[in-house]
């Protein structure tokens, strides 16, 4: 099945990449000042800690560190922005892979790479929506954070998949055209 971004024109698809390349440079600098009031004995990671907390004690133990530092509404705050941050990466990494399979003659590959960000970002979705309910919630023990660890662990494997795929395909092409001659 094609990704929506293969209807784009390369040229066009590259130009929009660019962008959405820069706006997510931007939005991760945003979400990592955002994520500082986060990090802690309990959370090194910030909200990443809390994502990956996989047990109802160690959630806990990370929302009582962030209710005594007053940085509760930073972890709302970060889940809430996590919602657009994913409409970013998503765009960014489907169309850098759609945009390597066009300049590499790889459709089969830049399409699974493309679907495979979207579905992280899909699976980002529903993290921060059972994390904004165990946050509100705030008690122990429940199966929440092993929801949530399992929702992260597979929306990272699927974004590694993706970059790897969209980054290296992009030293692939540029390879390419230093070879040619001009």
């Amino acid at each position: 099945m094609k990704h929506p971004l293969a209807q784009i024109e390369p040229p066009l698809l590259g130009s929009l990449t660019i962008r959405f390349g820069a706006l997510l440079v931007f939005a991760t600098a945003l979400m990592m000042f955002i994520d500082l009031p986060l990090q802690g004995e309990s959370s090194p990671q910030g909200i990443v800690s809390f994502e990956l907390a996989g047990t109802p004690h160690q959630a806990l133990r990370i929302l009582l560190e962030w209710k005594s530092r007053s940085a509760l509404g930073y972890a709302r705050l970060s889940l809430i922005v996590d919602f657009i941050y994913l409409v970013i990466y998503s765009l960014f990494f489907s169309s850098l892979a759609v945009w390597v399979g066009a300049r590499l003659g790889d459709a089969k590959w830049s399409v699974r790479a493309a679907w495979a960000v979207t579905l992280a970002a899909a699976l980002d979705v529903l993290e921060n929506g059972v994390l904004l309910y165990e946050l509100n919630r705030f008690t122990s023990p429940s199966p929440y954070p092993q929801v949530a660890a399992s929702f992260a662990l597979t929306k990272f494997a699927l974004l590694i998949a993706s970059a790897t795929y969209g980054l290296g395909g992009s030293v692939a092409v540029l390879a390419r055209r230093q070879r040619r001659p001009l």
